[in-house]
Protein backbone atom coordinates (compact mmCIF):
# COMPACT_ATOMS: atom_id res chain seq x y z
CA UNK A 1 0.00 0.00 0.00
CA UNK A 2 1.76 3.98 -1.00
CA UNK A 3 1.80 5.74 1.76
CA UNK A 4 -0.53 9.10 1.64
CA UNK A 5 1.68 12.14 1.09
CA UNK A 6 1.16 15.97 1.47
CA UNK A 7 2.60 18.96 0.30
CA UNK A 8 3.84 20.90 2.86
CA UNK A 9 1.73 24.45 3.67
CA UNK A 10 4.87 26.22 4.41
CA UNK A 11 4.74 29.20 1.07
CA UNK A 12 7.38 28.50 -1.45
CA UNK A 13 8.33 24.81 -0.05
CA UNK A 14 8.46 21.95 -2.75
CA UNK A 15 8.57 19.36 -0.26
CA UNK A 16 6.32 16.11 0.42
CA UNK A 17 5.99 14.39 3.30
CA UNK A 18 4.32 11.17 4.57
CA UNK A 19 1.23 12.06 6.24
CA UNK A 20 2.61 9.82 9.21
CA UNK A 21 5.78 12.17 9.17
CA UNK A 22 4.06 15.51 8.51
CA UNK A 23 4.57 18.28 11.64
CA UNK A 24 0.86 19.46 12.02
CA UNK A 25 -0.11 22.43 13.27
CA UNK A 26 -4.05 23.31 13.98
CA UNK A 27 -4.50 20.80 11.45
CA UNK A 28 -2.41 21.63 8.76
CA UNK A 29 0.43 19.46 7.52
CA UNK A 30 4.50 20.90 7.06
CA UNK A 31 7.31 18.77 6.00
CA UNK A 32 9.27 20.07 9.09
CA UNK A 33 9.47 21.87 12.24
CA UNK A 34 11.15 24.84 10.40
CA UNK A 35 8.56 25.13 7.69
CA UNK A 36 5.68 24.50 10.62
CA UNK A 37 7.66 27.97 12.97
CA UNK A 38 7.49 29.80 10.10
CA UNK A 39 11.81 29.67 9.47
CA UNK A 40 11.50 32.18 12.04
CA UNK A 41 15.87 31.64 12.10
CA UNK A 42 16.26 31.62 8.19
CA UNK A 43 16.75 27.70 8.80
CA UNK A 44 16.48 25.15 6.31
CA UNK A 45 13.76 23.03 6.34
CA UNK A 46 15.72 19.74 6.66
CA UNK A 47 18.78 20.59 8.81
CA UNK A 48 21.75 21.03 6.75
CA UNK A 49 22.34 21.21 3.26
CA UNK A 50 19.26 22.28 0.47
CA UNK A 51 16.31 20.42 -0.25
CA UNK A 52 15.63 22.74 -3.11
CA UNK A 53 13.53 24.86 -1.63
CA UNK A 54 12.86 28.64 -1.32
CA UNK A 55 10.86 28.90 1.27
CA UNK A 56 13.73 30.04 4.05
CA UNK A 57 15.10 32.74 1.76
Amino acid sequence: MTPLTSSCACPDCVCTVPESKAVLRDGIAFCSEACASGHQNQEPCHGNGSCGCTCNA
